[in-house]
């Protein structure tokens, strides 16, 4: 049983810990720092002011920041409120700012003046315009900018269930125009307290840096921690050597990235000299990790995880073992976590047995309450039965473990074969010249389709065609080598850190072929 307690709302996770450790750390930014009980001051405080200023129930607030110790001020005064919260990441432009906050309809924004070298007033300024909405926006500087009323007001003045929703997360939009998953309180608390359990890492001090519109800043690097009493070490914009740089000043036990990230970090020159030694716990989430980066990573001596999910979901689904080692870690996304429903069902959904490939699907709790003002998306997403499909494919080996096999969209049929990019992405993925791969299906007349794989080389290295069909025959049927290797000097990415498959996709036919 959980040593957590299973609180109604995530704001109430300040005021509990506040009460039962005023003392303990909360928020690291720069030089400023905050402990439990002046974060719970401010929160109260900047809650009333809301409800003074009218925020009711419902209401949606916008907050345009980077991460910081004001962005987690206001996300849990907008809960404390019972308002919902819409982060807005500074580096959109101004259409795609529009864009959320048009199907949102916030009643107001808060927008930080100045952001990594970003003028996100003025952007906001011109996105209203083109969202056809008009509402307030409070610029900040700093946390004495944020409206604050004389009294903070109790928790219960302002009645909220569970089931509320929380905040709205924009999908990353591989397939159209972004869509808002609104998520719930209660949804959102079962998965934090699932990551505080598997991490196990007790006086989490975790680095928060992921953009505040996102599911894993707002759960992963955020709630994660604070359910548990932990402390958030705020990094604004990314950097390897800046994160290591915090890793070392502010203890950081608890390190949670996307690939993408390790695999910068690792790559930083400084890398092999940093004391590292205060990390007790690193996971990846997004994706999988190379074998060299996770060889690297092991020199800290961290247990090392990877977990599953995705925006839909609260973010998690599944973790790694505690003690799993690089092959588990790199070939599965460990076992779901037995609080969740989910099953692996087939095209009639009906569940797979071990070993057979089909969809990942979520039932329950866990499960968002669906797409904001997007009545015809949110039915899309549901079966019949009423389980969430995620897209994703899977397989559950007999030890219980899960493999990912790609995204159902993403399936290439190949000459009456169903060939699943991600296998062959993990092939190869282990060659020592290969940085990053994604396997794309492209027409072909003779298969229908066939796989080609557009990948990015290491510095450094080359290699030929010939060679890298060679490696796959150690792993893959002869049917599921790809038919072409073409070559990108790096693989573009959604502001996310995943890759982005759909341009990718796009560029394939035009790239130049490995001979």
């Amino acid at each position: 049983m959980s040593s957590i307690p299973v609180l109604t709302t995530l704001d109430s996770y300040v005021a509990h810990h506040a009460a039962a450790r005023p003392k303990a750390l909360a928020a690291v930014h720069g030089r400023r720092r905050l402990d439990y009980a002046e974060l719970e001051t401010r929160v109260a405080k900047v809650a009333a002011a809301l409800r003074r200023d009218g925020i009711r129930p419902g209401d949606r607030v916008a907050v345009l920041s980077t991460p910081r110790i004001e962005y987690l001020v206001l996300l849990n005064a907008i809960l404390r409120a019972g308002a919902i919260y819409v982060g807005l990441n500074p580096r959109h432009v101004p259409a795609e700012l529009a864009h959320a906050i048009d199907l949102t309809g916030p009643s107001r924004i808060f927008v930080l003046r100045s952001a990594l070298g970003l003028d996100p007033e003025s952007a906001l300024e011109e996105a209203l315009p083109l969202a056809g909405v008009s509402c307030p926006a409070t610029p900040f500087s700093g946390p004495d900018d944020l409206p604050a009323a004389p009294q903070g007001i109790p928790a219960g003045t302002v009645p909220r269930t569970p089931e509320d929703a929380a905040v709205i997360v924009f999908t990353s939009g591989t397939t159209g125009k972004p869509k808002g998953a609104t998520l719930h309180h209660s949804g959102l608390i079962q998965s934090a307290i699932s990551q505080w359990e598997h991490l196990a890492v007790p006086d989490q001090r975790m680095l928060s840096n992921l953009p505040i519109n996102h599911v894993g800043c707002i759960l992963n690097l955020t709630y994660g921690p604070l359910v548990g009493g932990g402390a958030l070490i705020f990094q604004e914009k990314f950097d390897p050597a800046g994160a290591l740089d915090l890793i070392e000043t502010e203890k950081i036990n608890a390190w949670l990235q996307v690939p993408a990230m390790f695999q910068m970090v690792v790559a930083e020159p400084s890398f092999p000299l940093r004391d590292l030694s205060s990390l007790r716990a690193i996971c990846a989430g997004g994706g999988a990790l190379p074998r060299p980066v996770l060889a690297a990573l092991r020199k800290t001596g961290a247990r090392i995880y990877v977990e599953y999910g995705q925006t839909e979901v609260m973010s998690t689904l599944a973790f790694a073992d505690h003690d799993s080692d690089d092959e588990t870690l790199s070939t599965t996304i460990g076992r779901f976590d037995p609080r969740f429903e989910v099953r692996i069902a087939d095209a009639e959904n009906r569940p797979c047995a071990t070993g057979e490939i089909g969809e990942v699907q979520a039932h329950g709790d866990c499960v968002m309450r669906g797409y904001w003002n997007d009545p015809a998306a949110t039915a899309a997403a549901f079966t019949s039965d009423g389980w969430l499909r995620t897209g994703d494919l899977a397989l559950r080996r007999a030890d219980g473990l899960v493999e990912i096999k790609g995204r159902l969209t993403e399936m290439i049929k190949s000459g009456g074969y169903n060939l699943y990019p991600r296998e062959i992405e993990m092939a190869l993925e282990t060659h020592p010249a290969i940085e990053a791969v994604v396997v794309v299906g492209l027409a072909d007349p003779k298969f229908g389709e066939a796989a080609h794989a557009v990948l990015s080389l290491r510095p450094g290295t080359e290699v030929q065609a010939e060679a890298l069909k060679l490696w796959c025959a150690r792993a893959l049927a002869n049917y599921k080598t790809p038919r072409s290797f073409r070559r990108l000097q790096t693989l573009p990415r959604l502001p996310n850190g995943k890759i982005d498959r759909t341009h990718i996709r796009a560029l394939a036919p035009g790239l130049p072929i490995l001979d």
